[in-house]
């Protein structure tokens, strides 16, 4: 097998680890794409789990730290209202109620303790208690003497203390609300940054792939559509992964193998042709010898079987000829150096060869030409020109016109020849470009054509991306349209015709088509 030999660079430095699959590199590019994306999830999922754990524990010791300041709170007041009622009264059910409203308070300092209050908060619960425990003193000793007075201060500033405690309680709650808001407000800030960043990354390794892997892939395309074209001599260099280098080192060596093909069929057949040929060309000077040198001395019968010797040899000379020349319109070699060439100055050419056959005939001729350009190999357009002239001639009846209209349409030249002949039946329309196809109009002629004349034409014009089709229409008689591509840059019309469009009315005599390429 042959291997191909790497035209470019590689065209990035990771390819000299070039995976042995593009499975592999679609899975890879695939990976490190979403690895950047992963990442910020992970980021961002860690950040939330924190954030919600920490909202979580300030909520729980928000609630427990306000209950308790609460109970505290209730818990003075009862205090405070049972401890007066039992210095009045000195009712002992009173001094229990006090004792239960003081326990109640110690549990609720506990739970309020437990929830680590700040440095501010135990110094007003520590200095609520002192407050609290003085109250307890003098309880027995004002419900002994009477002095509520004291007392009724100690329990003031106690509730006062208590109040004060619970406000602190919510300006807390309030600012750590503040700063759970704060922090929310970060995360969300830190997560649109981090996608920001990331996702242009992840984009960009996710193109950087696509190109990796679309790259070798649509070269491969192009060089399968190249062969399809009959493009062989352009060679396939496919870089990749190597499972599809190894297919473009395998459609390298198709090139070269059909490209080695192409060139044993041209040379087979002009071997061919020439062998073929030599044969013929004597078969026909011997015809010719024997009507020259013996035609006095032949019979009438005699000098008809010569002279159809003579005719069928031609024939078959031109039957090889076209053939050749299909062969060659299908493949790229062959076709010279393509230029730019004025399709003008061919057909007022070949319309120079045909004037015998045009008087002959008393042929006439409507030119309508804008002196239009065209980009190809100026054999070839002489072939295409030549041919559709040629059927013109051939099947126009005497004394009729021949239209031959040629311009520009757009970025394309339009060449259209039409003729006042019998035309071509409906039957027969989609087999006219076909190859050794002949119509029921031939045999009106009087030399029989090879078939090959309109598809060795049709081949050459969709060489070029063009198109010949034959119109339908309502009149008798038969039109070819041709379209080419304009050749680039601004056409550059004949200095003879730069009056206008070219309008000729020639009467002329015209004979039976000679021309190879009559189909």
């Amino acid at each position: 097998m042959l291997r191909t030999r790497w035209a470019h660079p590689r065209p990035f430095p990771f390819m000299a680890l070039r995976p042995s699959s593009i499975s592999k590199l679609v899975v890879f590019g695939f990976g490190l794409a979403i690895v950047p994306l992963v990442l910020v999830i992970v980021s961002v999922t860690i950040s939330i789990a924190h954030f919600a754990e920490q909202g979580q524990t300030s909520i729980l010791r928000a609630v427990a730290m306000s209950n308790a300041a609460n109970r505290m709170t209730n818990a003075v007041r009862s205090m405070e209202r049972y401890g007066l009622q039992y210095t009045v009264l000195q009712d002992q059910a009173l001094l229990v109620l006090y004792q239960q409203s003081y326990d109640d308070y110690k549990k609720a300092a506990a739970q309020f303790t437990a929830a680590a209050p700040s440095q501010s908060e135990r110094q007003q619960l520590g200095s609520l208690d002192t407050k609290l425990l003085r109250a307890r003193q003098l309880l027995p000793i004002v419900a002994l003497e009477g002095n509520r007075s004291a007392l009724e201060s100690d329990f003031s500033r106690a509730g006062t203390e208590a109040q004060h405690l619970q406000t602190a309680v919510n300006e807390g709650i309030s600012t750590e609300v503040g700063k759970l808001g704060t922090r929310a407000l970060a995360i969300k800030r830190m997560t649109l940054l981090e996608v920001l960043l990331v996702l242009p990354l992840s984009i960009t390794v996710a193109i950087f792939f696509i190109i990796l892997i679309t790259r070798p892939i649509r070269r491969l395309d192009q060089a399968v559509s190249g062969l399809g074209d009959g493009d062989l001599e352009t060679p396939i260099a496919v870089s990749g992964p190597r499972d599809i280098a190894s297919v473009g080192e395998r459609l390298e060596w198709l090139r070269t193998r059909l490209n080695a093909l192409e060139a044993a069929k041209l040379h087979f057949l002009r071997q061919l042709s020439h062998e073929l040929k030599t044969p013929l060309t004597a078969i026909r000077e011997g015809a010719e010898l024997l009507q020259e040198d013996l035609g006095h001395a032949l019979a009438a019968e005699q000098e008809e079987i010569v002279q159809i010797v003579r005719d069928n040899s031609l024939r078959l000379q031109r039957l090889i000829e076209d053939l050749l020349k299909f062969s060659l319109a299908e493949g790229q070699a062959g076709a010279g150096m393509a230029q730019t060439v004025p399709l003008v100055t061919i057909i007022e050419e070949l319309l120079q060869s045909y004037k015998p056959s045009l008087r002959s005939q008393s042929l006439r001729l409507d030119l309508q030409m804008d002196p239009v350009n065209v980009w190809g190999h100026r054999d070839r357009l002489r072939t295409i020109c030549d041919n559709l002239l040629s059927n013109a001639v051939k099947f126009s009846p005497p004394g009729s016109t021949i239209h031959i209209r040629l311009f520009a349409e757009g970025a394309n030249a339009t060449l259209e020849v039409e003729d006042e002949g019998p035309g071509v039946p409906v039957a027969e329309r989609e087999k006219i470009f076909d190859i050794m196809y002949q119509g029921s109009a031939s045999s009106s002629g009087k030399v029989e054509g090879s078939g090959l004349g309109l598809a060795i034409a049709k081949e050459y014009v969709l060489s070029y991306g063009g198109s010949l089709e034959l119109l339908v229409e309502e009149s008798s008689g038969a039109c070819f349209r041709v379209v080419l591509p304009l050749a680039e840059g601004p056409n550059s019309p004949n200095p003879a015709n730069s009056a206008g469009r070219l309008r000729h009315h020639a009467a002329s005599a015209g004979a039976e088509d000679h021309r190879p390429g009559a189909g």
